[in-house]
């Protein structure tokens, strides 16, 4: 099933583009707030200045500058100021010296200052701030323009953006600096990947230092790639184990079933008249290719199944396959060396098939005699399968637990065996955490060593 994709605007950028752009927004934000926090503070200081005259002065010369007898442009000098007063009369006197006023359609009395448009026809757009107090019926209006500190604030404003731009191209220019040599080890890593996409699985990441993200990232990286090409190792080796598993497998298979074919059609071509034998021989190949099943089958249920482990001992399973032995070989001897119990956690039947495999390849194989003997040390318990036959060449030794490995070809088809059985002891034993060995010296007999772990604690199985 196809994924739909997501259109996600962001995935169109770059991880470089998209913490530049992260950064430069924060910095827009810190920039742009600080710019604002400032120029309020800036304006309030500047208004909180004018209050402060306009307090000195509607307390103080605003009150006697105005006899109405008198016209106040003769009695003053010019001021900054406007004002007015109504007396309780209705008579009306303004101080104004500029070509703007405030608006003073609403006059609030309550002796705090506050800030009005220009009145119409003012030759300024300047706000003022204005202070009207009511005394004894005589309502006073002091104000003042606010055209210096409006200039003021909005020189302050166009420096601080001067600045921000300034400060916005540095920082900038430094987190691309920073992310650029930040990323590397991610443009390192991606470089990586596209190899062992092509192909070159042993290449691997650099190892950055473990306190670091990067590589804490890297080691993981590593760590996949090799339990990933372990893996496809592994996998190859199976394939290949199988290839050739299948091929000696019907190779085996075929032998007995030509023999079979053969004699049938000796027999329908008349070459023989002799129906006893031609069906004793087929018989007997028929028992090898059933030999050759079961241990193919035995092997893969030692390869695959579970195994269902409980406390084992493995003198009692020796013994016993030696007192069936005896019986099934009464012609050769058979020993069973002394022990106190040797207790395993194992599958009693598959322990069981692996000695059972090895008894058998030493009296069929092997020489007249076979001996089992068995010891214990601390942490294994161990098992010497000992023959006195004509023993083996050092080449058989490295390949005597390959499939289907036979180390005389001619006696061991005689003999019926199919070359699984060492296998499927050895895949048993390593299932049970234990080891096979052999040893062997030509013309003296060999030695299979099994080694499994000792279960000391016998109430803990």
């Amino acid at each position: 099933m196809r994924v739909p994709r997501t259109k996600d605007p962001t995935s169109r950028i770059s991880l470089n583009a998209s913490l530049v752009i992260l950064v430069l927004a924060l910095a827009i934000v810190a920039i742009g707030g600080t710019g604002i926090v400032v120029t309020a503070i800036m304006r309030d200081f500047t208004y909180s200045r004018v209050d402060e005259r306009l307090i000195g002065a509607v307390n103080g010369w605003a009150w006697d500058v105005y006899p109405a007898e008198e016209p106040l442009a003769h009695t003053r000098p010019p001021s900054n100021f406007y004002v007015q007063r109504q007396m309780p009369n209705g008579d009306l006197v303004v101080m104004n010296d500029r070509d703007s006023a405030p608006d003073l359609s609403t006059i609030v009395t309550n002796g705090q200052p506050y800030t009005v448009v220009p009145a119409a026809g003012s030759n300024s757009s300047a706000y003022w701030r204005v202070l009207a107090v009511r005394t004894g019926g005589t309502t006073t209006v002091v104000a003042q323009s606010l055209e210096e500190e409006q200039s003021t604030v909005k020189n302050l404003i166009k420096t601080q953006a001067s600045i921000g731009l300034s400060s916005l191209l540095l920082v900038a220019l430094i987190a691309i600096l920073v992310i650029y040599r930040a990323l590397r080890p991610l443009r390192t890593v991606e470089s990586v990947a596209q190899a062992i996409t092509d192909g070159d699985m042993n290449r691997r990441v650099p190892a950055w230092p473990q306190t670091t993200e990067v590589g804490k990232l890297a080691c993981a990286i590593n760590t996949m790639l090799e339990q990933l090409q372990d893996s496809l190792q592994k996998s190859h080796r199976q394939e290949k184990e199988m290839r050739q598993f299948v091929g000696d497998a019907s190779h085996e298979l075929r032998t007995p079933l030509t023999s079979v074919k053969g004699f049938a059609e000796l027999y329908k071509t008349g070459a023989t008249d002799d129906a006893d034998w031609v069906l004793s021989k087929i018989q007997e190949e028929a028992g090898r290719m059933t030999t050759l099943v079961e241990d193919l089958l035995a092997l893969t249920r030692a390869e695959g199944n579970p195994l269902e482990k409980q406390k084992v001992d493995l003198m009692e399973v020796i013994e016993s396959l030696g007192t069936s032995l005896r019986v099934a070989y009464p012609d050769r001897e058979i020993t069973v060396g002394e022990s106190e119990p040797l207790y395993v956690l194992a599958d009693e039947e598959k322990i069981r098939r692996v000695f059972t495999n090895l008894m058998v390849n030493g009296l069929v194989h092997g020489g007249k005699d076979v001996s089992v003997l068995p010891t214990a040390d601390d942490t294994d318990v161990i098992i010497d399968v000992r023959d006195n036959g004509q023993g083996m060449a050092p080449e058989d030794l490295e390949h005597i637990f390959d499939r289907f490995y036979r180390t005389d070809e001619s006696r061991s088809r005689q003999s019926g065996g199919s070359g699984l059985g060492l296998s499927i002891a050895k895949s048993l034993v390593e299932a049970h955490g234990g080891s096979l060995s052999v040893t062997s010296t030509k013309g003296v007999g060999s030695t299979f060593t099994v080694r499994l772990p000792r279960l000391i604690d016998e109430e803990s199985a």
